[in-house]
């Protein structure tokens, strides 16, 4: 709760108790800017079909909705990519902001604004014109605004540009290059090699790099063994491995016309996020002169992120790349206001910032710019950088994606995909012809004389970058012979093929391996099939540790043990999926993580040393803690009373699980599901300010299907749920047929009866038709000064 703030906990209390929902004039409403009246009919969802005459008045209809149901959700995303939420959240939110007015992301806005074409800022500027509108019908406004005292500012253009933007943080990857650097000063590089591979072994076999780290064959560097011996480190679970997570994740496929019944194409799409309320998108259905346009949508952003307009349809999945690099700043010893370039020594430009702080003082904040990017405010090894990052350059962002309305055919829609303003994104489409395709999107570095998984010195003109790829460099796949095009964040090419390396650690590969797999063998698929594998939850990735655990208990020296023959049971009895009725994978995941913690911890003792704040979180870690196991050496045996041999490691490290998960769980480990563990608990964000209001705000924990290495993707990440939060199976030119899962519901509004109507049918994985013919109430706007 925010410090001291008792008349906040009286006006949340007040305002939600009182608010059932947020209440509006009834009657046609005058909008300025209208060409003509808009009708706005909702369904039983509280999904709009939005039917107007031109493009610009439709999105004036989008932001009046988007207002009406999410105002509180858009101020919030605006407020922190601009950097002010300390502002009404207080001191804990001083960093976050601190960082945002670092990368000027309000003065990049207003650059960005500039540059877009005078039909994009039109479209900006009647979106604000609803939402605006809407801001005057409430006849009060969202709980949130009442209990934090103060009231939103009116929306602008470049707000919508800040809610772009704060969606480019998908992009932005430094945290891997402080943690590679640091493993590069402690470690031998053969060492640092082998810990940080860019894909596992699934990506592999689907678009191999050439590397041969996953051969069965394949050992630790015997650099490692040398250095493990010298280290008279006990393993201490010191907190030096963490988890990554899959937040920036998603999955896509598309199948050509000749792998379904009836010869169209399909998009299926689960767009992977961390779960909160409201939901990060929001759903409607647009139409506007010749045109229809029905998806998902950002709310504050006037442009359809994903969806269909009745000819193709299309689908989004994070490319998890690296757009970002640390640089190392030589700075000149008799002026520390001087730094190295290629050109020379050059003075560093300087801006200041004043962050309002709620209930305190103001904090100041001197920012410091090179040719390269702002200095950060965190140090690296003692030695200032500054962030090279693609959305720092205002030509990476832009609404080239309204431009899709118009496209017909995969063909028309690639180049139009590839010259999008976005965070680097891999974009699938499909048509109504059966055709389907892929291409990369964003704004790509072209690397000089680096790779980008290290920090370093910009000063010599061999390192560098030499810009960005143009779009037609970009690849692109159209109508595969496969019949089917898959992408989940994993590396979508060989190497090659496409040798620029877009990611240092890819994830994903399982999904993609699996997704794959299911698809090869498979003809005449629908949109039922599709749902099917979209909710699958069958993971071989946990086979190796459930394999080595019940070799170990097979052993000779377990023959006859009663707690080895408990564990074998619990083990034997998982089903090969991540169901919550699955016993047995709460116990593998467990054994996985302790087998992280205890094998690659002693590792990174000596970076730990070099900086205290040093954890390893790479996605791939699997691939060389299976090589340590599988090699069977006994000098990477981690130094402890149970590592006299590796069958003893083995069965401590599984008897130490299965007592950590009876203690938290209290019962046998042969009674716990999956679903004891893997529950989805969705949060309002002011249930963390006012933690009481958690009860009310917040939707009830429950079990729920899937895992961090399935299909049908759900874990959870440093406290919160990360999942598909709507999942599409889309027909272009069939879109009756088309489906929808949806997290939560469309309102953001506490008390409405949108605000969580969908989230039983996304637990129990029930799709509804992404169409809805049944209108339940009508809202019509008129132009102003209309009667």
């Amino acid at each position: 709760m925010l410090g001291g703030a008792a008349s906040l906990v009286i006006a949340c209390y007040a305002a939600v108790s009182s608010l059932p929902s947020i209440q509006f004039p009834s009657g046609p409403r005058n909008t300025p800017g209208l060409s003509a009246a808009v009708s706005i009919n909702l369904d039983h969802y509280g999904v709009p079909l939005i039917e107007a005459r031109t493009r610009e008045d439709a999105f004036t209809a989008l932001g009046y909705m988007t207002g009406r149901d999410r105002l509180f959700q858009i101020d919030i995303m605006r407020r922190k990519t601009v950097g002010r939420l300390a502002e009404i959240l207080g001191e804990p939110l001083v960093e976050d902001d601190r960082l945002n007015r670092t990368f000027g992301f309000s003065r990049l806005a207003e650059q960005i604004l500039a540059r877009l074409p005078e039909s994009q800022r039109t479209v900006l500027a009647a979106y604000a014109a609803g939402v605006n509108q809407a801001m005057d019908d409430l006849l009060t406004l969202p709980f949130e605004f009442w209990a934090l005292n103060y009231k939103p500012e009116r929306w602008s253009p470049k707000d919508s540009i800040l809610v772009a933007l704060n969606l480019s943080m998908l992009s932005y990857a430094v945290e891997e290059e402080r943690m590679a650097s640091v493993m590069r000063e402690a470690l031998p590089a053969a060492v640092v090699s082998f810990l940080t591979p860019d894909s596992d072994c699934y990506n592999e076999k689907l678009a191999p790099s050439g590397a041969n780290t996953c051969a069965d064959t394949s050992r630790p560097p015997d650099e490692l063994r040398t250095f493990l011996h010298k280290s008279t480190q006990k393993a201490t679970n010191s907190g030096a491995i963490r988890e990554t997570s899959a937040a920036r994740g998603s999955n896509a496929w598309v199948i050509g016309g000749g792998k379904t019944r009836d010869g169209r194409a399909i998009v299926a799409n689960d767009m992977h996020l961390t779960l909160g309320l409201p939901n990060v998108w929001y759903q409607a259905d647009l139409r506007y002169g010749p045109h229809r346009m029905e998806g998902l949508f950002l709310p504050g952003l006037p442009m359809m992120i994903a969806g269909s307009n009745g000819h193709i349809a299309w689908g989004l999945t994070s490319v998890d790349g690296d757009f970002s690099d640390l640089v190392r700043l030589r700075k000149d010893p008799g002026d520390n206001n001087l730094y190295a370039t290629p050109k020379g020594v050059r003075a560093f430009s300087s801006r200041s910032e004043s962050i309002a702080v709620r209930g305190k003082e103001s904090v100041s904040v001197d920012v410091r710019d090179t040719i390269w990017g702002p200095v950060l405010p965190q140090p690296l090894l003692g030695e200032e950088v500054a962030v090279a990052w693609s959305m720092l350059d205002a030509s990476a962002t832009n609404l080239n994606l309204l431009q899709l309305d118009e496209a017909r055919t995969v063909r028309e829609a690639l180049p139009i995909l590839q010259s999008a303003g976005t965070p680097p994104l891999n974009g699938l489409v499909a048509d109504d012809r059966g055709s389907i395709g892929w291409t990369l999107m964003g704004k790509i570095p072209a690397r000089r004389g680096l790779r980008g998984i290290y920090s370093e010195h910009w000063d010599a003109s061999e390192v560098g970058w030499d810009g960005f790829l143009s779009p037609s460099a970009l690849p692109t796949i159209v109508d595969p012979p496969e019949g089917y095009i898959v992408s989940t964040n994993q590396r979508m090419l060989p190497t090659s093929v496409f040798s620029t390396r877009l990611s240092q650690d890819y994830p994903g590969g399982f999904r993609a391996w699996r997704v794959d797999d299911a698809l090869r063998g498979s003809s005449k698929l629908g949109v039922a099939e599709m749902v099917a594998l979209q909710l699958d939850t069958k993971t071989d990735f946990y086979r190796f540790y459930q394999d080595i655990a019940l070799r170990a208990l097979k052993g000779p020296a377990s023959q006859g043990q009663p707690e080895a023959a408990r564990l074998l049971a619990a083990l034997e009895s998982w089903d090969g999926r991540a169901e919550p009725r699955s016993k047995g994978l709460a116990l593998i995941t467990e054994f996985r993580q302790t087998l992280l913690q205890e094998i690659l911890s002693p590792i990174f003792e000596d970076c730990r040393r070099l900086d205290p704040d040093f954890t390893y979180r790479w996605s791939n870690s699997d691939v060389p803690l299976q090589a340590i196991i599988r090699s069977g050496d006994p000098a990477f045996l981690p130094k402890s009373e149970n590592s006299s041999d590796w069958t003893n490691f083995l069965q401590a490290a599984l008897a130490e699980s299965a007592k950590r998960l009876e203690a938290k769980h209290g019962r046998p480990i042969s009674e716990i599901s999956w679903g004891d563990v893997n529950q989805v608990a969705i949060a309002h964000p002011f249930s963390r300010v006012a933690p009481f209001l958690s009860a009310l705000l917040d939707l009830p924990r429950s079990p729920v299907a899937g895992c961090p290495q399935c299909v049908r993707l759900y874990e959870v990440a440093d406290g919160e749920g990360v999942g598909a939060n709507a999942r599409t199976v889309v027909v272009p030119g069939e879109e009756q047929k088309s489906v929808i899962q949806f997290a939560g519901g469309q309102s953001g509004q506490f008390g409405s009866a949108h605000y969580a109507d969908r989230q039983q049918d996304w637990v129990s994985g029930r799709a509804t038709s992404l169409r809805s013919q049944e209108v339940v109430s009508t809202i019509l706007l008129t132009p102003a000064g209309a009667r």
